[in-house]
């Protein structure tokens, strides 16, 4: 989640550091919002979708439709042990919207990640169900992270 916070110069998106300035305030958000929607990512598992209502914006949006990046702004990259086709634009775009990535424990949730921008299918990994698998590497097939130029 930290990715998300620091000025850096990796792929994807950022909070934006004056509506969010910190993982703690975000998480104080959370705590105090309702997310307008929960989508499944394993029993045990949700990405809840925030979305800003106020004008402020939570950040960047780091992800594109694959077809909408000329195939020549397209590079690859590797994260966090994944390789990822990359979008180079001028300006990544601005969102209201973030989301979280959670898991039920005996203690409640626990974050796993959170990110600016909309709901994002996991990376694909052979370790999961063969059905999750496919549709993971099929999203991701279709979508590239974004970087500044």
């Amino acid at each position: 989640m930290n990715r998300h916070f620091e000025e850096n110069n990796f792929a994807g998106s950022h909070f934006c550091l004056h509506t969010f300035p910190s993982p703690g305030a975000l998480v104080e958000f959370i705590n105090d919002n309702d997310p307008v929607e929960a989508v499944p990512q394993s029993a045990s598992r949700a990405c809840y979708i925030f979305r800003l209502t106020d004008g402020r914006m939570a950040g960047t949006c780091g992800i594109s439709k694959r077809n909408a990046i000329p195939q020549e702004d397209i590079t690859r990259e590797v994260r966090e042990g994944f390789a990822l086709d990359i979008g180079w634009i001028d300006e990544l775009p601005m969102t209201n919207e973030f989301c979280v990535v959670a898991e039920e424990t005996a203690d409640g949730l626990s974050i796993i990640t959170a990110f600016p921008g909309s709901h994002a299918r996991p990376f694909a990994q052979k370790s999961q169900p063969k059905d999750v698998y496919m549709l993971n590497r099929q999203f991701w097939e279709e979508h590239v992270l974004l970087k500044k130029k």
